[in-house]
């Protein structure tokens, strides 16, 4: 499945990637490593390699999504964004997202996370998708919020950031029916009145 927008499109990851993004992800350090538990050093190639495996293998099994965020002017990626396991039995699934400093503060995991929901919602019709954010991250509890998530709560210490530090983190979801009916002001406001296209492989 791809999913085309405004500027990015999203497109399955694949091995090919790898060496992009270690390059983002490096680059990116100092941003990542305060809320990603998987970004504690620099990364290898090897550790790429082995995402990618596993995400390739979740996508072809249907057990996740995995997707390259891709500047559509430039075929160019500059992110990731994708679902934890879903849960078929009760057909919801929770996201997560990262931008390169490089790009970020342009709207890009806004729009991503915009095209991810149509994806998720009008072609894989899941009944619910969710997304945490820990507290003090500014920029993802602004990009979750804009697009109109209903806050559930706080998490006491749920998400892990390093060996032996925790973080409160904010949860919030969408359900099919909220999704719907602001579908349209979705795409007016970040994707220039743009409906997504949605491609099945």
């Amino acid at each position: 499945m791809e999913i085309l927008g405004d500027r990015l499109f999203l497109r399955p990851l694949n091995f090919s990637d790898s060496e992009r993004l270690v390059s983002l992800i490096n680059a990116s350090a100092n941003d990542l490593r305060e809320f990603m538990p998987w970004m504690q050093e620099k990364v290898t190639r090897k550790d790429e390699d082995e995402f990618l495996l596993r995400a390739v293998q979740e996508m072809n099994l249907n057990q996740a999504f995995h997707f390259g965020v891709v500047l559509k002017s430039h075929k160019e990626l500059i992110g990731v964004i994708g679902t934890h396991p879903i849960d078929w039995l009760n057909e919801s699934a929770s996201i997560g997202y990262w931008i390169a400093t490089e790009f970020a503060g342009k709207g890009y995991a806004t729009e991503a996370t915009v095209l991810i929901l149509e994806g998720l919602f009008m072609e894989v019709k899941l009944h619910r998708v969710a997304v945490s954010a820990a507290t003090d991250n500014v920029a993802s509890n602004r990009v979750i919020e804009k697009i109109g998530f209903r806050f559930e709560g706080v998490q006491k210490l749920a998400g892990k950031v390093a060996p032996s530090r925790w973080k409160d983190l904010n949860t919030f979801a969408l359900l099919n029916d909220e999704y719907k009916p602001m579908r349209k002001s979705l795409f007016e406001k970040f994707l220039n009145g743009n409906y997504p296209k949605v491609k099945l492989a």
